[in-house]
């Protein structure tokens, strides 16, 4: 993309040399840092519990069983966020210019994607409750559900690069519920399965992605040859 395109809006009144290109990269760097914090954040909150003094091999396996639920909620975390991350990166190339609008959009994306740590350290740590099932997969929800919504926005306020089409546009946005619908979804299924089969079926979420990347390449493929 040519520095041209990635021109930061620029406010009225400004003068016009000013070089808006170092305005969008910082945000995409700023971007890209909290990504990169929560997501390393998330493995503070995987420690062994206490040990006796001169711990046995019995009481090492115990404690690293104990760990297993910390480990179980780090992996799924980091995957969320990994995925997040990938989402922002797809979606930030196909965008030319911002307003504080959207750079406001993205701060509330980032400031939720940084809480994530919290509920995964509580899930590790209490997954067995309901209350605490129920908000690990409100926090994750609502970082994903803010990606798509501030693509649209992007898109419909004419941000984005002029030959993103509509059905791509769309496709990507939906790409991006994959995680929202398999955590909110399993939700239901609490009375039925309990903590534990929700948990589990938290796994669904990556033949979901990718069921939903093979749909946009796809379609898009289909609107190029067409």
């Amino acid at each position: 993309m040519t520095r041209q395109a990635r021109s930061y809006g620029r406010p009225e009144g400004e003068p016009p040399d000013i070089d808006h290109d170092l305005g969008f990269e910082r945000l995409i760097f700023f971007s890209d840092a909290v990504f990169a914090i929560a997501i390393t954040l998330l493995i503070i909150e995987v420690r062994l519990p206490a040990l006796p003094d001169h711990p046995t091999d019995a009481d090492i396996v115990a404690a690293l069983r104990a760990t297993l639920p910390s480990i179980f909620a780090y992996v799924l975390s980091f995957a969320t966020i990994g995925l997040y991350w990938l989402s922002h990166w797809r979606r930030w190339r196909f965008i030319a210019r911002v307003n504080e609008r959207l750079v406001g959009l993205n701060l509330l994306l980032l400031g939720l994607v940084a809480f994530i740590p919290f509920p995964t350290a509580l899930i590790g740590e209490q997954g067995d409750h309901v209350s605490v099932v129920i908000i690990y997969a409100l926090a994750l929800s609502a970082a994903g559900i803010a990606g798509p919504l501030t693509w649209l926005y992007a898109w419909r306020s004419g941000l984005a690069i002029p030959t993103v089409s509509p059905l791509y546009a769309r496709l990507s946005a939906i790409r991006g519920f994959a995680v929202p619908v398999v955590l909110l979804g399993s939700l239901l299924f609490l009375p039925v399965v309990g903590t534990t089969g929700v948990e589990l079926m938290w796994l669904l979420i990556a033949p979901v992605q990718v069921l939903l990347n093979r749909l946009v390449r796809l379609r898009t493929t289909d609107l190029s040859s067409a």
